[in-house]
């Protein structure tokens, strides 16, 4: 599920259908579970590649709306005639995103959760996605891995300031230790100068494929850290034509910022645009 809604993975079986969706919320005592706190059921909708990431976003805007435009409603003065337009477009998207479980799918769920006799009636298939489980990482894997990402980020980082011309002879230069030392990790460098180049490039002519995007961050209550996602993107020709893309998007979803959320707006390169967001 959380490859599912941050985009990572998807689940082609589903694809283009509307799937239901129980979640249920289990009180542990001493490990095992003692209650069924309470379960939320709520509709899934599958785009053709089977990914469910932009019709979460999509439900998200669309309960933003209808609760803002109820609140309004409701601290609107009083009067004779009473707009039920609000109520009506909320109660729409609660049937369209949400249903009420029956008592039987309860007992399923109690069934299951306390490995009762009558579980084994209705067997459970196990459903997985496309993204490939990772093999278990040992410990000295993990110190391994933790240290090369400082050294790759001292290298990032010194690439970071580097004019063209710099990171032009830099690449040739690595290239050359590459081939003299038969040392691979040299290509890298020279491949990663190479990108950063025409990075610069495009900011300078601002030709190219570029992305306007907005992005909404959820704040913790003391603003230590955030979780960020796309409110929407855009494709354009031109940084210059992206710019405005950006402001008018930004614009667009601007009455998303709160004081636990901020709303900014970016343009990037598509060189430096996330793949899985563009698709």
């Amino acid at each position: 599920m959380n490859g599912l809604c941050h985009g990572s993975d998807a689940l082609p079986q589903f694809a283009g259908t509307k799937q239901k969706v129980a979640n249920a919320i289990i009180e542990l005592a001493d490990g095992k579970p003692a209650r069924v706190a309470r379960v939320e059921a709520t509709y899934l909708d599958f785009d053709e590649k089977g990914r469910i990431q932009e019709s979460l976003w999509r439900g998200f805007v669309e309960a933003m709306d209808t609760y803002d435009a109820l609140e309004r409603s409701k601290r609107g003065k009083a009067s004779k005639v009473v707009d039920l337009a609000p109520k009506l477009n909320r109660d729409k998207w609660e049937r369209e995103n949400r249903w009420k479980p029956t008592q039987q799918e309860l007992d399923l769920i109690a069934d299951d959760v306390f490995d009762r006799q009558k579980a084994s009636e209705v067997p459970l298939k196990i459903v997985k996605g496309v993204t490939e489980k990772p093999p278990p990482l040992t410990y000295e894997a993990k110190e391994a891995i933790e240290e090369v990402r400082k050294l790759l980020f001292s290298v990032e980082s010194k690439l970071e300031f580097l004019t063209e011309p710099a990171l032009k002879g830099l690449a040739f230069e690595a290239r050359r230790f590459a081939k003299e030392y038969t040392d691979q990790l040299w290509l890298g460098v020279a491949n990663t100068a190479d990108r950063r180049r025409e990075i610069l490039a495009r900011y300078r002519t601002g030709k190219g494929v570029w992305y306007a995007s907005v992005e909404i961050t959820h704040w913790d209550p003391g603003r230590r850290s955030g979780r960020s996602d796309s409110l929407a993107h855009e494709k354009c020709n031109s940084k210059k034509a992206a710019e405005e893309a950006a402001r008018r998007l930004l614009a667009e979803n601007v009455r998303y910022f709160s004081a636990d959320t901020s709303v900014e707006a970016s343009v990037v390169c598509d060189l430096e645009w996330n793949d899985e967001e563009a698709d």
